[in-house]
């Protein structure tokens, strides 16, 4: 671990949950508490990236209609060169650092060839919390994009799974998670992770129908049916193949 990664998590640790730094795109304070599912999504970027002061960062889907720059812009932009936005949900918001490059523009394969294109110099990739909102036809052109034009070595995402069903949105399965990557060839999964907490609404009600035959049956083992998750968020970290 570099000692920039070091400051950069001390530097989440004290803005996540401050008004100041509204960690949510709409400007809402949390996405749950100080140790929580979306902090994990934050804390595993940082570890992940590997940055230096010299990191030119293009974190997809950064931006906010409220705040400007979102919040982990706002996070690494301090310690780092650049930090360029894909987003085209960018308002004016309030003053930002001059380091800080908008493109509104919405996230297709056309989009960000032309930004990488323009921008040969960025050194790392980061999407947090973003495909699970992506049709599947575009954010599999996304990550071609990424595949033919990014020349830096590092791209990490954090994003939404389950196997097989599909909960939010375009919530990455089992399926749609293998095509999404399969363009990569110039890169491979050096790490895999899953976060140890989970939101709260990302469990199952119990129905009434299933609540009367748990009274009916009472001694049956009904809690392997119970506490499965809904979706859960997984972090990954691609590098250039060698």
């Amino acid at each position: 671990m570099t000692l920039l990664t070091e400051k950069l998590k001390a530097a989440l640790w004290r803005a996540y949950g401050d008004v100041n730094s509204p960690a949510e795109w709409d400007g809402n304070i949390y996405g749950g508490g100080k140790l929580s599912q979306r902090f994990w999504e934050y804390h595993q970027a940082i570890e992940l990236l590997e940055l230096t002061p010299d990191s030119i960062v293009l974190d997809i889907g950064g931006g906010s209609p409220i705040t400007g720059a979102g919040f982990f812009t706002t996070v690494i932009a301090p310690y780092v060169k650049e930090v360029h936005v894909l987003d085209v949900n960018v308002g004016e918001g309030r003053n930002h650092l001059a380091n800080i490059i908008f493109h509104r523009n919405l996230g297709s394969y056309e989009s960000l060839a032309h930004l990488l294109m323009q921008n040969p110099q960025i050194t790392h990739i980061a999407s947090v919390s973003v495909f699970e909102h992506i049709p599947d036809e575009i954010r599999c052109g996304m990550a071609k994009a990424i595949n033919e034009f990014f020349k830096g070595q590092i791209f990490v995402t954090t994003l939404e799974y389950h196997s097989r069903n599909c909960y939010v949105e375009y919530q990455l399965t089992a399926k749609t998670l293998s095509e999404l990557f399969a363009p990569l060839v110039r890169f491979y999964p050096e790490k895999i992770l899953r976060s140890p907490f989970l939101a709260e609404n990302a469990y199952q009600e119990t129905s009434l129908v299933r609540k009367v035959i748990r009274r009916l049956l009472p001694r049956w083992r009904w809690n392997k049916f119970y506490g499965t998750p809904l979706w859960y968020p997984l972090a990954l970290r691609f590098k250039g193949t060698p």
